[in-house]
């Protein structure tokens, strides 16, 4: 029986979900050589839920993507609509700046937090080898929001936001940010740190707004250097 043949119940979507999250754990681990013995154990759930709710592993796998997409949506859906608005309204470059800030700090507490570590090894398998449920992911939130991103920084600096070399930037902007969940325990080890407690996390976000005034003003003043030359 396929997932949206299951029953909508309460106890039902409770077993999904429970089966969702111990699947993103599992697949983050093991990728789809998961089993869906380790997926219900973990889960406490009986095997046969997986066929029930889902059908079979590989549509797991995919309500898994869609889950972790619609995570990723509803933590940036505010800060999307805000740089639509920005964007629609006119040079506002410090309001430009502001936004960026803002995402990026939500975006580094996202993944300094224990709780999302399976999310970003789910993705992480997909970025080195991806399958159907990347692009969904990509198509979802992904792409929407490195374009937006890229959309802010070209406003800021004067840039068309289709430029390779600003979509490029942007990139090197978000794997900064990401190097924190990545390199993990790489700056645990080089910071001493035990873990990334608050008051780790506020420098983090500290040196990460630094680095984005940087990008931003050095981007500007290229920028005003290669009109000048035209």
């Amino acid at each position: 029986m396929s997932n949206d043949a299951s029953p909508p119940t309460a106890r039902g979507e409770q077993a999904k979900q429970q089966l969702i999250q111990a699947a993103i754990a599992q697949f983050g681990e093991y990728g789809l050589h998961a089993t869906t013995r380790d997926i219900a154990a973990q889960a406490q759930q009986n095997i046969a839920a997986i066929t029930y709710y889902f059908g079979s592993k590989e549509a797991l796998y995919l309500a898994c993507a869609r889950w972790i997409a619609d995570f990723i949506d509803n933590n940036f859906q505010q800060h999307a609509a805000a740089a639509e608005k920005l964007l629609a309204s006119g040079d506002d470059r410090k309001a430009v700046r502001q936004l960026i800030v803002e995402a990026s700090r939500h975006l580094i507490a996202l993944l300094t937090a224990d709780e999302t570590l399976n999310i970003s090894k789910f993705i992480s398998r997909e970025q080195l080898a991806p399958t159907e449920a990347y692009q969904l992911i990509h198509e979802r939130v992904t792409a929407p929001m490195h374009q937006l991103l890229t959309r802010l920084i070209a406003s800021y600096c004067g840039r068309d936001p289709e430029d390779t070399e600003t979509i490029l930037h942007t990139h090197a902007l978000l794997g900064e940010i990401l190097a924190f969940r990545l390199g993990r325990e790489t700056i645990l080890l080089r910071a001493g740190w035990q873990r990334f407690d608050a008051a780790g996390v506020k420098l983090i976000i500290r040196v990460v707004t630094q680095h984005i005034d940087f990008i931003l003003q050095g981007l500007s003043v290229q920028q005003g250097a290669d009109e000048n030359e035209k």
